[in-house]
């Protein structure tokens, strides 16, 4: 029998420090980032992602371009109120917002149960709710950034534009600050809240985003076909399935505009009913992904 032989590979006991579970929860929240970017991934993982920003960036400034050509032509206001205010941009953001949101959501979830990672996942200090958190935050930190980065250059470019001057315009429109910022988390829950809930039931990405495109497109048409020719006894409450309509349903509320007639709206159902929507589809998906999970573990 031979002698045996001891090869030093250069393993060591990790001696940093220990971070527990919050250095674990921050850790998927930056992976959920860079995975959802295509960073450090292939170039073709990077295409889909970056060209939906460079729309968002596009068309900000489109109208952004608009804005500064009529101001030259000196028909500024005029052409200000045919553009898109603030509330009507939300249309045009949340429709790339839609397909971010339908491309990354499965990346950020099927993986990990494709692989077997969830295993790893729990091994360590970590719980379900907060690998659900963290997937969630990573989500929640691109897509808010989505609605309001192209929102915030929109109302600083209109502040350098103003005739009264930059800081008497933001002066006098503080109100939008918390306008954006409170409309794009709702359509942040309300979307997201239906991409998760489909990318946890749906094992693979691509047959997850189309089935969840499908829910918030092409439900509105079944949902309005069946209030407008429904007689049966509570129809009217089958409208509350347009999930995809109730954050503009609020985002009209908000702003105080009209820009188009919404199911929920043609029920007879009030704004503060699609904000409750939202609120109670987040918390019945919440409580149904995590029990999924727990059942994985």
């Amino acid at each position: 029998m031979s002698d045996a032989i001891i090869v030093d590979r250069g393993y060591r006991s990790y001696d940093g420090p220990r971070l527990g579970c919050r250095g674990a929860i921050a850790a998927i929240v930056r992976e959920s980032v860079r995975r959802a970017l295509g960073l450090r991934r292939k170039a073709r993982r990077k295409i889909l992602p970056w060209s939906l920003i460079a729309m968002a960036i596009i068309s900000v400034a489109a109208l952004i371009g608009l804005h500064w050509a009529a101001q030259r032509a000196g028909i500024g206001r005029l052409v200000a109120s045919q553009l898109p205010g603030y509330g009507e941009y939300f249309d045009v953001i949340s429709m790339i917002a839609l397909l971010f949101i339908a491309f990354v959501t499965p990346q950020l979830l099927a993986p990990d149960r494709r692989e077997g990672m969830l295993a790893v996942y729990f091994s360590r200090p970590l719980r379900p709710v907060d690998y659900l958190g963290a997937k969630f935050a990573g989500l929640g930190i691109l897509v808010m950034g989505f609605y309001l980065v192209p929102e915030f250059v929109f109302h600083i470019s209109l502040a350098t534009l103003a005739p009264e001057g930059f800081f008497p315009y933001l002066g006098g429109n503080l109100d939008v600050l918390w306008q954006v910022t409170f409309v794009a988390f709702v359509y942040f829950i309300g979307y997201a809240s239906v991409a998760f809930a489909v990318s946890v039931f749906v094992p693979r990405t691509g047959l997850a985003a189309g089935v969840f495109l499908g829910i918030m497109i092409i439900l509105n048409q079944i949902v309005s076909a069946v209030v407008t020719l429904g007689t049966f006894p509570g129809s009217r409450y089958v409208a509350l399935l347009a999930l995809e309509e109730h954050p503009r349903i609020v985002r009209d509320w908000v702003f105080g505009i009209t820009t188009g007639e919404y199911t929920a709206r043609v029920a007879g159902f009030d704004p503060w009913v699609s904000l409750a929507v939202v609120g109670v589809l987040f918390v019945m998906i919440a409580v149904a992904v995590l029990g999924r999970y727990r059942r994985l573990t």
